[in-house]
């Protein structure tokens, strides 16, 4: 199954990840800001560095903004998967930015500040869901989200913005609102299959573009995130 609501006017940009684009129709649609949620340990982070190596070995320079994690973490658990993240890094073609949480403005400047200083076209926020410790309420949080997305478009960049979802929950995000806020939803899920799980992924909307929307089999390979969109796997969400 798949989406009719196409335009083939619009420009792709590669994903990164091997069967992703097949999905896609092309790539993910360039200047677009995508939600990529998921339980912990779906592949949200693998998939977002593997979206920046990609863009800055060809020319895009990116940057992982991280309002939790350490950058020294981050790097150690990509450099698994990507031998050459440290030169990337070194090379000043990708950037990791830790950003304490003091309040939303400067949080929304630092990221605005680093994509001029870097001239990065591929952007990642990391995760979306610490927004909850600047406001009180759901609709505040969503005009944050928009604004930050229109934010990045302006200053002509792509972006993947992680969310999280609490292991067996059935739905899309932490408040509600985020799926609402941006162009595209990419789902990552562990289904139980006997006493193991499967991962899976699932295109849920991607605003004018066509692409597959049934349940992708993913694995995690040395090579990182991989996809199969030739296949299927069935699942009751």
């Amino acid at each position: 199954m798949e989406t009719q609501n196409d335009n083939s006017n619009i420009q792709k940009e590669s994903s990164g990840v091997e069967g992703l684009d097949e999905a896609l129709r092309g790539g993910l649609p360039k200047g677009s800001v995508i939600l990529i949620t998921g339980s912990a340990g779906s592949g949200k982070t693998l998939i977002s560095m593997q979206f920046l190596a990609y863009g800055a070995r060809n020319g895009e320079n990116g940057i992982y903004f991280t309002l939790e994690e350490s950058a020294k973490s981050i790097i150690e658990q990509f450099s698994v998967f990507d031998k050459d993240v440290e030169k990337l890094i070194a090379d000043g073609k990708l950037k990791i930015v830790e950003i304490p949480l003091v309040d939303y403005e400067s949080l929304r400047e630092t990221i605005l500040s680093e994509i001029e200083a870097s001239d990065a076209k591929r952007i990642v926020i990391d995760s979306i869901t610490y927004f909850q410790m600047f406001f009180s309420d759901v609709i505040s949080i969503r005009k944050a989200i928009i604004e930050v997305a229109s934010s990045l478009k302006i200053k002509g960049a792509s972006g993947i913005l992680i969310g999280e979802i609490p292991f067996g929950e059935n739905k899309l995000s932490t408040f509600g609102v985020e799926e609402f806020a941006v162009d595209g939803v990419i789902a990552l899920y562990l289904l139980g299959k006997g006493n193991s799980f499967v991962r899976a992924l699932r295109i849920i909307k991607m605003r004018n573009s066509n692409h597959i929307t049934k349940f992708i089999p993913m694995e995690i390979t040395s090579k990182g995130v991989v996809t199969y969109p030739s296949s299927e796997v069935f699942a009751d969400i």
